[in-house]
Order: C-alpha cells, then structure tokens, then sequence
C-alpha cells in the first residue's frame, strides 16, 4: 500500500515524470513507501546540506531518474548506492550549470558596461548638439516622451495613437544614438551613412 503523502508527489499534467507502471516499479524496488519516504528525506537533506536551489525538487528528480532507470530494464544491485550515484551526478550537474550561470552574468555585466555610455559632461555636450540637428518638432517629441510624462496624454496632446508616438520616438532615439556615436567616435561616420 502506498502512504497518502507519496502519492502526492507523483506529477502529472505536464510535469509527468514517470508514469503509474514505472511508479510501480520504482516502489517494487524499494520495497515499502517507508523506505522511499526516508530515503527522499535523506536526497532532501543532502541537497540542503550542498545549498541547492529547490532540494525537494531535486530530491524527486533524483527518485525519477531511478524510476526511469529501472523502467529501462536495468539491473541495479545495491537500489540505495545507485540512487545516491545519480544524486552525486545532480549535484555536478548543478554546480556546472552555476557555473555557466555566473559566466552568463559575468559577461553579460561586461557586454552592458561596454555599450554603456559615459556619463560625462563631454558626453552631455554631444547629445545637446546632436538634439540642436533636429527639428523643433522632433525635439519636442523625444524630450516630451522620454521626460517620465504619461505617453497616452502626450499622444493625445499630438494627435498620435500611443503605438506611433512610441514608433517616432524610436526612431528619433536611434538618430541621436547614431549622432552621439559619430560624435564619440568619427571613425564611425561611413557606418552611419
């Protein structure tokens, strides 16, 4: 008979991880709900005791792939080594994904520092001349949009749907990007033409 609590952890519905006859097997092999409870307690613990995000979510994946395992026909001798062997697998598996993780971040904060601007009065002084190119009425409308004023009144006020007040003002944007960029570095004029 298999304890209430167990029977709660099956997943279905787009999560199913193991269906009722691998179910079957899994507990056949562990022989009492008991013994799977406490063995989920002890993976529980053990990926508490690493700092894993979600132990008990682990801790189930871990008892599914034995499930999946045993499903497979293959012969496990020793259920319990096996099963903290897939957990040590887990747990490198982890570690590499925080590790790819934190690189992500890593070089997504370099990629972010290196399109940053410079927040200099040199830079403010580019962005003033290059607003100076545009017409008054453009001017008004980049200044206006990007003020933090209320976009659906500044269209109204223009006599704009909110998406073309928001397409103009992409447009100008890029055209002082472009500016401020040419202005920083004249290099770069021929690749703005």
């Amino acid at each position: 008979m298999v304890a209430s609590g167990v029977l709660g952890r099956i997943r279905f519905a787009g999560g199913l991880a193991l269906t009722a006859e691998h179910w079957q097997q899994l507990l056949a092999a562990m022989g009492t709900a008991e013994r799977y409870e406490a063995l989920r307690w002890r993976l529980v613990r053990l990926f508490m005791w690493e700092r894993c995000g979600e132990p008990e979510a682990l801790a189930d994946e871990a008892l599914d792939r034995l499930g999946r395992r045993l499903a497979e026909g293959e012969a496990i001798e020793r259920l319990e080594s096996y099963l903290f062997g897939i957990a040590r697998l887990m747990l490198r598996e982890e570690a590499a994904r925080a590790v790819r993780q934190r690189a992500q971040l890593a070089e997504f904060g370099r990629e972010r520092a290196r399109l940053a601007l410079p927040a200099s009065d040199e830079m403010a002084e580019r962005l003033r001349r290059c607003l100076e190119t545009l017409e008054p009425e453009q001017r008004r409308i980049v200044l206006a949009y990007y003020d933090g004023r209320p976009r659906e009144r500044l269209a109204a006020e223009l006599g704009l749907q909110v998406n073309a007040l928001r397409n103009r003002a992409l447009r100008l944007r890029e055209k002082l990007e472009k500016c401020v960029m040419i202005a920083r570095n004249p290099s770069r004029k021929d690749e703005g033409q």
